[in-house]
């Protein structure tokens, strides 16, 4: 036989909303489970580095600065985006980025960084910008035998009226 029974009004029921929580917070740690640490964001701004795609390293090396880095990761990061700024001939940007290192990390930062992104700008066709790192890096190193030999190097009848301009400008002729 079939019951009379009437169910009174619906009234929500707790579980629906303590699902909903559930279903939150299992959707929050998986986003957290997702998000790459500041070493897994140095190897793939390398990898960025190494395929030529400069603002891809530059925005990559970014994030993992932003993701706590040990003091390992965040020099690598660091010199990630200065060699990325360097190859991709953003020579102002480059010469920003030295200056925060050498701020930042002065005993890490050689001589070697200053002629090696001076190659880089050069390479990239920013003579001007190449000179002024290397007399920014003879201004810290000043008995640097490499970087006294680019510098000469710089003039030569190679050289761009721009770069001699900027050789001019910085005394290094007349």
């Amino acid at each position: 036989m079939l019951s009379t029974y009437r169910a009174s009004p619906r009234r929500p029921h707790p579980r629906p909303r303590t699902a909903k929580w559930l279903v939150l917070v299992a959707l929050i740690t998986v986003l957290c489970a997702c998000e790459k640490s500041s070493h897994d964001q140095l190897l793939e701004a390398r990898t960025s580095l190494a395929s030529a795609s400069y603002a891809d390293a530059i925005a990559t090396a970014e994030a993992g600065l932003q993701a706590s880095p040990s003091k390992a990761d965040a020099w690598g990061l660091e010199l990630i985006k200065l060699e990325a700024c360097a190859r991709g001939g953003n020579g102002d940007r480059a010469k920003q980025q030295l200056e925060k290192l050498a701020g930042l990390y002065p005993k890490q930062l050689t001589s070697t960084d200053y002629s090696t992104t001076a190659q880089q700008l050069q390479t990239a066709e920013q003579g001007p910008d190449a000179i002024q790192v290397l007399d920014l890096g003879k201004k810290r190193y000043p008995s640097d035998a490499l970087i006294e030999r680019m510098l000469a190097d710089a003039v030569s009848e190679d050289s761009s009226p721009a770069e001699l301009e900027m050789l001019r400008s910085l005394g290094y002729i007349e």
